[in-house]
């Protein structure tokens, strides 16, 4: 059988954003005006321009202030990548093509402006078989992770390829055709999903000379990264890092960071941009169409830009999951193992984004899980760049025309950026010395609408002094609130203490509860009032067998924050393009009215976040295995954002008083 050979001039444009592409929606196997199918084995030859994100190894300045250069070589490096063709139905059809680093050469790039970084040509052969259909579409894979999938499935399913790396091991960065929604002139639809780039017969050369010669019609792609670039710039200093002595009576607070990393983030990523919207009842809709998405918008146009190839918008994997913690209990509590690694129901991560913890942080990933991008360490200052998955959520989740949101915590929502370090104390005015070798501290009540803070050896005493709940008697039928320490600890609720009351309790708190192991016996038996219990006898006995019950009760006495090691953390929300809107004094924000794409992280976006002074408290960490599911009830946060954006695309940069 004699195999046909079609050239096609390519132009890839690595716009670290922008490519044209196929809408996946009704594919036809009717193109217009256009031969669709060959009638004996041949090659044709296609002129192809990538248009890319930066040039091979090198820096390359834009005109266009939305956008900016790859700085990193390995940002804009490729590596290999794979042509795979699909007929008007989204098919896969003729033989994919594979080039690998021996194949592209620097010189082989040409520099670019504004969105479109970098620009590598060549001619690509399509093979064909007798009685295949021709290609309509092109789709390019770059630094692929998996090629052999990309290569047998239909544009219908690659949409729904699920990758884990946005950076492979060797350092390299995996892109493949932007995704925007524009006309298709394949199938003469208008402002259609495009994820593959269209080809027209009058683009398939049956000769290389044809496909070079002067007029030859070129097909444009435009591919874009999966990776998100994500910096925060946080100097050191005391201008910068400042003490803080006016929120806690006695003691002067100053903050040391550790460590910066996104959190609540993905942890999947589709390897194909892709869009959907929730509709009623969070029902999910796959294939939105661009009236929809401009009504979800309501008809603001900057998440699309079909003359550039691109948009700036999109739904990852938890977009559709719509679930999301509003404590961390409710991670713990599931994932009973604290590297998430089991196999039953009971120890799987439960939610699609990952809260991460200290120890997670420092160690750069998870347990036992998969590899992820370490997190920046202080080295007096902050300055790396990290490379992140797309993350992006749906307005209802944060409370968007809601003036009070109840199913979720809207910050645990929204992927941020959080700093983790620890504080040193100093006392003041002849407050109790802080204790060698051990920086954990409490916060309990205030006085003058300052914090009182307490140690280790003293908080058990202070939540004592307000517990009425646990009874002593002291004679017949007689009995007064036990004051002594002895029996009591201080810690997180536990689950079955929690159930009782059917509460949640935010990871930071601890309560004063009795230890069941340690319950006072004999003469110092201990008793509680039993309202169940009929009346005349209702003091009832604390034993090993109702302590749950006087414990749920103690919850009534309050909550003490603890900084466990004297670890905490500032939380960051990341805001895209969409609009955030900020609270009038500027501290948090008014979800209710912050639009579609207000917060997320989108590929092939960079964000900024300048870190400007750091003087108020941390949330606290009770522990280091505690996951960071930022508090609902607490932002100490000053943020204010400019525009400026990479070729990656260019989002707000915040700059944040903490």
């Amino acid at each position: 059988m004699k195999k046909s050979n079609l050239l096609f001039s390519a132009v890839m444009a690595l716009a670290m954003g922008s490519l044209a592409s196929c809408s996946s929606d009704d594919l036809v196997t009717e193109v217009q005006g256009q031969e669709t199918t060959v009638d004996h084995d041949q090659v044709r030859y296609l002129n192809v321009t990538i248009a890319s994100a930066g040039g091979v190894g090198t820096r390359a300045e834009t005109t266009d202030n939305d956008f900016l250069q790859g700085d990193e070589p390995k940002e804009n490096f490729i590596e290999n990548m794979t042509f795979v063709f699909y007929d008007a139905a989204g098919v896969p059809t003729g033989q994919a093509y594979d080039l690998s680093s021996s194949d592209i050469a620097d010189e082989d790039f040409e520099s670019s402006t504004g969105s479109v970084g970098k620009i590598w040509k060549s001619i690509i052969p399509v093979s064909l078989v007798q009685g295949q259909n021709l290609p309509s579409y092109v789709m390019c894979f770059i630094n692929p992770v998996g090629s052999a999938e990309f290569k047998s499935k239909p544009l219908s399913e690659i949409e729904g390829i699920i990758r884990q790396e946005v950076v492979r091991g060797n350092g390299n960065f995996p892109m493949t055709n932007s995704v925007y929604y524009g006309d298709n002139p394949i199938t003469g639809e208008t402002k259609v999903r495009m994820i593959a780039t269209p080809v027209n017969t009058g683009q398939l050369y049956t000769s290389e000379e044809a496909a070079k010669a002067d007029g030859a019609q070129a097909i444009d792609i435009y591919v874009e990264r999966y990776a998100a670039r994500v910096t925060l710039n946080l100097a050191s200093g005391t201008d910068v890092i400042v003490p803080n002595a006016t929120d806690v009576n006695g003691y002067t607070l100053t903050f040391v960071p550790e460590f910066w990393r996104p959190n609540a983030i993905d942890q999947n990523i589709f390897a194909v941009k892709r869009y959907g919207l929730l509709g009623d009842g969070n029902i999910p809709n796959y294939n939105p169409t661009f009236a929809e998405l401009q009504a979800n918008f309501k008809n603001k146009t900057w998440w699309n830009e079909p003359e550039k190839s691109r948009s700036y918008w999109a739904c990852s994997p938890s977009y559709y999951d719509n679930e999301y913690p509003k404590v961390s209990d409710d991670i713990t509590d599931i994932a009973a193992k604290n590297d998430y690694t089991g196999t039953t129901d009971e120890d799987k991560y439960p939610y699609t984004l990952h809260y991460f913890n200290y120890n997670q942080i420092e160690a750069g990933k998870v347990e036992g899980g998969s590899p992820l991008q370490g997190s920046v360490k202080w080295e007096n200052g902050f300055s790396k760049t990290f490379y992140a998955r797309e993350t992006t959520t749906a307005a209802k989740a944060w409370g968007w025309e809601n003036t009070e949101n109840t199913a979720y915590n809207p910050l645990a929502s929204i992927a941020s950026a959080v700093i983790v370090g620890h504080y040193e104390l100093e006392a003041t005015g002849g407050s109790a010395a802080v204790p060698e070798g051990d920086k954990t501290f409490y916060l309990y009540g205030k006085t003058e609408g300052k914090w009182n803070l307490y140690f280790e050896s003293s908080i058990v005493g202070a939540m004592v002094k307000q517990q009425s709940v646990v009874l002593k008697r002291t004679a017949p039928n007689t009995y007064e609130a036990y004051r002594e320490e002895d029996g009591f600890i201080v810690e997180h609720p536990s689950k079955s203490v929690r159930d009782i009351k059917n509460t949640t309790v935010a990871g930071r708190l601890v309560a004063l509860q009795l230890d069941p192991l340690a319950l006072p016996t004999g003469d110092n038996e201990l008793y509680y009032y039993d309202v169940t219990q009929p009346e005349g006898n209702r003091y009832t006995q604390i034993t090993t067998g109702n302590v749950e019950i006087v414990n749920s009760n103690l919850l009534s006495t309050g909550y003490a924050s603890k900084y466990g090691d004297g670890i905490g953390y500032f939380n960051i929300p990341i805001e895209h393009l969409g609009g955030a809107v900020k609270t009038e004094d500027g501290k948090s924000y008014n979800f209710a009215q912050c639009p579609p794409g207000s917060f997320g992280i989108v590929r092939n976006h960079a964000y900024t976040i300048n870190v400007n002074k750091i003087s108020g408290l941390a949330t606290p960490l009770r522990d280091k295995m505690q996951p960071i599911v930022p508090p609902v009830d607490e932002v100490s946060y000053y943020i204010s954002a400019r525009l400026n954006i990479l070729n990656w695309r260019i989002v707000p940069t915040q700059d944040v008083e903490l």
